[in-house]
């Protein structure tokens, strides 16, 4: 795109004063790209030039190209700014809009221009710029490692506040994650903070703020109330927890108040949380789990989300995420959301009702933040009336659904939209702005016939005035006899008196032709430009007069955003609720019950995502059971596709489901409280940190076991898969080991490794299952059932086959196996490498297994076979156990 610089007419010869002007913006704005308006452009200069041409595909060009040293500048048309907004903005830029704050037209001289916002990545007010279903936060960080971090973020769209305090710096990692903000505030002092942050989140725009000379955290924060989770007031205690959470919310608050420079923002709460007191999902089980993005390719299609939200509002949708990423830990609390998706799922007629008006509403939250904002336009605020409107409606339909509440629940409001339906705010812009009002007030024709005298009379005076026209036109008739005269208007020369020829001898002397038209002739009189020229006037009182009545409305309600902001959260939680009593409708999802006990118990439990998209009736549910005094950890073995890797993934969503509210795909369900959820899933290089695969899955593995506790919730799929098979059976092992012995999680082990199997034989809470497969005719048949015990191979040749391996290559590698069957047996486990002893070198493709081993797991296993189990009393399977314990460990 060319652009040429287009001064206003009043400015024209004042090219060096422009500049002057434009200099001092850049000055003030210095981090900033400058979209500095001329006219009908806002053009860019200097280095601003030369980055933007580049990085928006522009056509750099310079100003005053005669000169020694020509300007490089290159704009964009005003009204094309939003697309290149974005682009920017995506690439981590600032951006200050510089307007005209005066009307050039009357304007002598230079016109008065100064920034009247400033756009970031993380502070964009457009809402088709938004995701309507995903927060738009920006973030900032306070503290250091030895005293623990805070982290504040604020979406300022809907005035959406929070602060936490994060212990360490991994902790730290995963609230932001949660936070999902678009822009992380870093200390430019701390570069080591910055550096660490980057390396975790390189894709996520940051921007050093000055922290040296900062004012106290309380008196920025000023009359923003400070409160603790869910509305409890219990702001002190957690103030003085939370005086880094503090720090972090007044250096976001007071960058976003920079970047708009004449409104207010729509924030009038800081909640401060505990991260205890949700269930902490860190950034890998988040992503190994898909809860909001698949791993392949960061798609919300074929994500838990896209199964879960079934919200009909955007709000509703956002909140719905938040759940997803703060499941809760207070039983109280759980228990109230599952009442209410309960009573929603009795109420189908209800539902539906309540589902359809839901699906009517606008973006309350964010309409209710842009007229605080002072952005929303005409179009914006007809769409709140109209949504305030239906909220009446609404509640009464919930009424019905609170009726299905327990006694004990019906005064938690979770179904209640309260005693504020703010039926004042939509009756006041009801009767104040048309049903159509268009999206821009250049050209007026929003407000209301009757909402001001002044209004009307210069609209009828602006359109025309038919009737005086009409009084005109019936004056010249009869006063020249002519009567096909008649006054017509274009809009090259006004309104004018066309005369057919026939009559041109009966024209007045003060007519003045203008014209010449086939068969007539056009003229005009003083009283036609008299009226023409207050028609005009008039054009633009009226245009000026409505958007100051549009501007004080819009006052007005901004004033309101509390109030409004509150009952769209409450709008919201209803929304969800809905949702989840659908989707737990239309899934057959059972009510969990939720306990303080440490068992996870699903009866035919499903996998949300995986049932979807398998043909219908051809998911295979499973029972699984986990108790942390009992079967603490499950080895799960099967064939690769046999569903292990489907199967520990599930259990691990029906806790997330569970405690954020949910049903959960199974016929019933316990779920003891978990505190944590952590997954080893998967594997992969990480190029950008050069780390292979392996490193990257110990790092991994090791976050989990410094982290994890007896209420955990640990899902592991093929640990040590990334280097030699006995290196990564011994790691497999000692990590199983160590959670059962010094940690106690609940865990689900899927491997390959079928030498894990003989945990069971060590360890008192281990237990063996496996994922069916049969062979037939040559082929592996999934039967996909959970059965009792390790299975007795991998059928990895013909899952090869399945794939579609040559014939050829499949034959070569039976052979390969039969020899090594034959040939070679591995480890019982690394159980059998003696304290001290160094482990012999990996075998070689046909070494032979020492023939003393063999014959001691032949002795262990006969052993075994022979032993009654039903008559055999406690005290001698344990004598039992130890005895072939002791044969399998070597002397010294």
């Amino acid at each position: 795109m060319t652009a040429t610089v287009t001064v206003p007419r009043g400015e024209a010869g004042t090219t060096t004063a422009l500049m002057r002007q434009y200099l001092d913006v850049k000055a003030r704005h210095p981090d900033a790209i400058v979209f500095f308006r001329l006219g009908d452009f806002y053009e860019m200069f200097y280095e601003d030039a030369v980055f933007a041409a580049r990085a928006l595909s522009l056509t750099l060009t310079t100003r005053d190209k005669g000169k020694e040293d020509p300007v490089p500048m290159c704009g964009i048309p005003h009204h094309a700014a939003r697309g290149y907004l974005q682009k920017l903005t995506d690439l981590g830029h600032r951006i200050a809009i510089c307007e005209q704050l005066e009307d050039p037209k009357v304007v002598k001289g230079i016109v008065k221009r100064d920034v009247v916002r400033i756009v970031t990545p993380g502070v964009i007010l457009d809402e088709e710029s938004l995701d309507p279903r995903v927060p738009s936060h920006v973030a900032a960080v306070a503290g250091d490692a030895r005293s623990g971090f805070g982290l504040a973020f604020l979406d300022v769209t809907t005035g959406d506040f929070r602060a936490t305090l994060a212990p360490s710096t991994d902790s730290l990692c995963d609230e932001i994650a949660r936070a999902e903000p678009r822009e992380l505030l870093v200390p430019k002092e701390d570069s080591e903070l910055g550096a660490t942050l980057r390396r975790a989140y390189p894709r996520l725009p940051q921007t050093p703020i000055t922290t040296a000379g900062e004012a106290e955290p309380l008196a920025v924060l000023g009359e923003i109330r400070r409160g603790g989770v869910d509305g409890s007031d219990d702001g002190a205690s957690a103030m003085a927890a939370a005086a880094h959470a503090l720090v972090a919310a007044a250096r976001v608050l007071r960058y976003v108040r920079a970047t708009q420079l004449s409104a207010a923002l729509p924030v009038t709460r800081l909640t401060i949380f505990r991260r205890d007191d949700f269930l902490i999902i860190d950034e890998q089980a988040r992503a190994h789990l898909e809860l909001c993005e698949t791993m392949l390719d960061r798609r919300r299609t074929g994500s838990l989300l896209d199964v879960l939200d079934a919200t009909a509002s955007a709000m509703g949708g956002r909140l719905l995420r938040r759940w997803l990423l703060f499941p809760l830990r207070d039983k109280a609390l759980i228990r109230r959301r599952h009442d209410a998706v309960e009573s929603l799922v009795a109420r189908h007629s209800a539902r539906t009702a309540a589902r359809k008006v839901l699906g009517g509403l606008g973006d309350v939250e964010r309409l209710a933040g842009r007229a605080r904002l002072g952005v929303a336009t005409p179009r914006d605020l007809v769409a709140l009336g109209r949504s305030l409107g239906a909220l009446p409606e609404l509640q009464s339909l919930l009424a019905q659904a609170i009726d299905a509440l327990p006694a004990t629940a019906r005064d938690e409001r979770l179904l209640d939209l309260g005693g504020d339906l703010a039926t004042d705010v939509a009756e006041r812009i009801g009767t104040t702005l048309r049903d159509e009002a268009p999206a821009a007030t250049k050209d007026g024709g929003y407000v209301r016939p009757g909402v001001n005298t002044e209004l009307d009379e210069l609209v009828s005076i602006a359109s025309g005035g038919r009737d005086r026209i009409a009084a005109i036109e019936a004056r010249e008739r009869e006063r020249t006899g002519i009567g096909s005269l008649k006054v017509k208007y274009n809009n090259v020369f006004g309104y004018y008196i066309e005369i057919t020829r026939a009559h041109l001898a009966s024209v007045p002397a003060d007519y003045l032709r203008k014209q010449t038209v086939a068969n007539a002739e056009r003229f005009v009189t003083p009283e036609l430009g008299d009226y023409e020229a207050k028609i005009l006037s008039a054009d633009e009182r009226r245009v000026t007069l409505e958007l100051s009545l549009f501007t004080a409305l819009r006052d007005e309600i901004g004033a309101a955003a509390e109030r409004l902001l509150a009952l769209a959260a409450r709008v919201a939680a209803v929304d969800a609720l809905a949702a989840l009593a659908e989707v737990a409708h239309r899934g057959g999802y059972a009510r969990p019950e939720v306990d303080d006990g440490l068992v996870i118990d699903l009866a035919d439990s499903r996998h949300p995502v995986v049932e979807r998209l398998a043909a219908a009736g051809q998911f295979v549910p499973n029972d699984v059971r986990l108790d942390a005094e009992g079967e603490q950890i499950l080895i799960v073995t099967g064939p690769n596709m046999a569903g292990k890797s489907t199967l520990i993934r599930q259990v691990a969503l029906s806790v997330i489901l569970a405690q954020m509210g949910s049903f959960v795909p199974a016929r019933a369900a316990r779920i003891g409280l978990c505190d944590r959820v952590f997954t080893r899933v998967g594997a992969g290089d990480n190029l950008a940190r050069g780390e292979s695969t392996f490193l990257v899955e110990m790092r991994e593995t090791a976050h989990i076991l410094a982290h994890a506790t007896g209420r955990s919730l640990v899902v592991l799929d093929e640990i040590g898969r990334g280097t030699s098979t006995y290196d990564g059976v011994s790691i497999a092992w000692a990590v199983a080991e160590h959670l059962h012995d010094k940690i106690g999680a609940r865990t689900l082990f899927a491997t390959h490794y079928h030498e894990l199997c003989a945990l069971s034989l060590l360890h008192t809470r281990v237990r063996n299952v496996s994922v069916a497969a049969r062979q037939w005719q040559g082929d592996v048949v999934f039967l996909r059932k959970l059965t009792p015990g390790g299975a007795s191979r991998s059928f990895g040749i013909e899952v090869g086959k399945l794939a579609g391996l040559p014939a050829d290559v499949v034959a070569r590698a039976r052979a390969i196996l039969e020899t090594l069957e034959s040939n070679s047996a591995g480890p019982a486990g690394p159980h059998h490498v003696a304290p001290g002893k160094h482990e012999a070198p990996q075998l070689g493709l046909f070494e032979r297994a020492a023939p003393a081993e063999s014959g001691v797991l032949r002795e262990v296993a006969d052993a075994l076979r022979a032993a009654d189990l039903d008559e055999m009393s406690p005290r001698a399977a344990w004598d039992l156990l130890a005895e072939l314990r002791k044969k399998l460990t070597p002397p010294g």
